[in-house]
């Protein structure tokens, strides 16, 4: 009787869970609907929890603000990797929705946006610790990337609508401020080369005077958000700071100019390959554009000019005694080492910005705008082209000259950071977990929604790990042989992707080239053996699980997924 009692009550307690509505609640700003796309993003708080609660529920409703949507199918789980079909409640209409980590936000605008001068617009951004609403003005940013369908965006935080006063805002750990920078990506394959690129910078180099100035940066920090303008979804971008003289804390001019802020938008002087005359009524000079001072207060190009004038035409010797009294050498070198390993093209006088702290110290070069990297060239198309160096005629004559045994250092500091931060194994991680993080937040098939450009797929990763490998191994010839006259030791041999699906990729495998390998699964026993003939073994034959590989006497532990 106790037992068919006990039955009873699990069978009524399962039928009263069944019988349930699920609701989960979105508050304002934590969503976005795009009616067009009929597309709905949105945060949700603790995901995780409703993996074990969602199943006892026979409905699901959805509250974004005051409107009900109906999971069409009560899902087994709330992922951001998945996305789910539901219903408005009152048209009937169906959506996709989404989850989202990332931050949102929401612009909408009733002026047409365009390249100067901003406009008004309403702004607001919801992250997992904030909801900040704002009056902002807008402007398209950039110069042929204005032609893209998806479009890099200027703001200015605003307490009023004309932009009288402005206010600082700050997002997550990035500085506050009152512009920012909504960078696009369209023509980056993965939508992560700027963003590693950007982070590698400021793990590499910080300002050297950083005693006087501790809040200086070397350069702009990102994170990722996600758009929505005018109720249209507009993808995935890096919200960005803004290279100025508040994020590198140049000194403030008083009677006579001290900080000083120049930007590389094109060639010539900024490349050191011409010396035109100057009109300090002007904002443009020899392929820059002067940023601090302000225009509207003073544009005064002598400083610039006269420095340009001596790394061109200054006497050998002289060169050699001066040149880093006149330009930092440690940021010279750190520079000189990102760019090459990222290989920037573009970013050797234009997409540069060249900056003075204060009167009696050296000029120093700030990264910008870094999405042709990595194996990719301003237009988002492969170039696949590993065996080169950067320069421009300002480091040529470097290199040619060798100013207090400069090239030396910067093969010391190469090889330094080659033990860590820009190992084969810490950079290729770093790519592969941005590209991981895209891909289970769902971000490349909602880019796909709006922007078919690219495929997304981890083909495009893959050659960005092999031209990544390549790259480092020519890298290393050249400031071993080329630049050194000392002997550096490498770590020579890694494997990734671990964990694996389908191949293990190996540096470095021409010095293997020819030797057996074995692999082991994790219970000792042989379920792999060959020979190392190319880049890579195929592990797609092995079952799940963990492996050692075998080669020679060195040992290494993947993961087959």
């Amino acid at each position: 009787m106790k037992k068919k009692l006990a039955i009873a009550c699990v069978l009524l307690y399962n039928l009263c869970c069944f019988s349930q509505t699920l609701t989960i609640q979105t508050e304002a700003h934590k969503f976005n609907v795009d009616h067009n796309k009929a597309v709905v993003i949105s945060q949700i708080k603790d995901i995780d929890t409703y993996t074990n609660l969602i199943a006892q529920y026979s409905e699901v409703e959805l509250i974004l603000d005051q409107e009900k949507y109906i999971f069409t199918t009560v899902p087994n789980q709330l992922t951001y990797t998945d996305s789910y079909s539901i219903t408005d409640s009152e048209t009937t209409t169906n959506y996709t929705l989404y989850f989202t980590a990332l931050p949102l936000i929401s612009i909408s605008t009733e002026n047409t946006i365009v390249d100067e001068p901003k406009v008004y617009a309403d702004f607001y951004y919801a992250d997992d610790s904030q909801i900040l609403t704002s009056k902002i003005g807008i402007e398209i940013r950039g110069g042929i990337s204005q032609l893209y369908p998806k479009k890099t965006y200027d703001l200015e935080f605003w307490e009023d609508e004309l932009g009288d006063d402005t206010r600082d805002v700050s997002f997550g750990n990035l500085r506050s401020d009152d512009d920012w920078i909504i960078d696009a990506l369209y023509n980056e394959p993965l939508r992560l080369r700027s963003y590693t690129a950007n982070k590698l910078w400021l793990d590499i180099h910080t300002p050297t005077y950083l005693d006087e100035e501790p809040d200086a940066k070397s350069g702009a920090d990102v994170n990722y958000v996600e758009v929505f303008l005018n109720g249209s979804y507009n993808g995935v971008y890096n919200l960005s700071e803004q290279v100025d003289k508040k994020q590198l804390e140049l000194k403030s001019n008083k009677d006579d100019i001290r900080g000083e802020l120049f930007k590389g938008v094109g060639r010539g002087a900024s490349t050191f390959t011409a010396l035109p005359n100057y009109d300090n009524t002007n904002e443009l000079w020899g392929g820059y554009e002067v940023k601090y001072p302000k225009a509207d207060e003073i544009i005064d190009w002598k400083n610039l000019y006269e420095f340009t004038n001596f790394v061109m035409n200054a006497p050998e010797s002289d060169f050699k005694a001066n040149i880093w009294d006149r330009f930092n050498r440690d940021n010279y070198i750190n520079y000189f080492i990102f760019f090459n390993l990222i290989r920037a093209e573009d970013n050797t006088g234009k997409n540069i910005y060249l900056a003075k702290y204060t009167t009696d110290e050296p000029y120093f070069y700030v990264p910008w705008d870094l999405d042709g990297c990595f194996g990719t060239i301003w237009d988002g198309s492969n170039e696949n082209i590993t065996d080169d160096i950067l320069t421009n005629g300002f480091m040529s004559r470097v290199i040619d000259l060798n100013p207090n045994n400069i090239n030396e250092e910067i093969s010391n500091r190469w090889f330094a950071l080659r033990q860590d931060t820009l190992t084969y194994e810490a950079l290729s991680q770093s790519i592969s977990n941005k590209f991981n993080d895209l891909k289970s937040n769902n971000i490349y098939e909602r880019e796909a929604l709006v922007y078919p450009n690219y495929s997304f797929s981890e083909d495009d990763l893959l050659y960005t790990l092999n031209w990544l490998e390549d790259r480092l191994t020519f890298l290393d010839t050249y400031f071993e042989n080329v630049l050194s006259t000392q002997d550096h030791v490498l770590n020579s041999i890694t494997i990734y992707p671990n964990p694996a699906k389908h191949k293990l990729n190996i540096s470095n495998y021409k010095e293997i080239q020819g030797q057996s390998f074995k692999i082991y699964n994790n219970i000792g026993q042989l379920s792999g053996e060959g020979i190392i003939e190319n880049n890579y073994i195929s592990v797609e034959y092995l079952q799940d699980g963990l492996y050692v590989l075998q080669i020679d006497n060195e040992t290494f532990k993947f993961i087959k997924s």
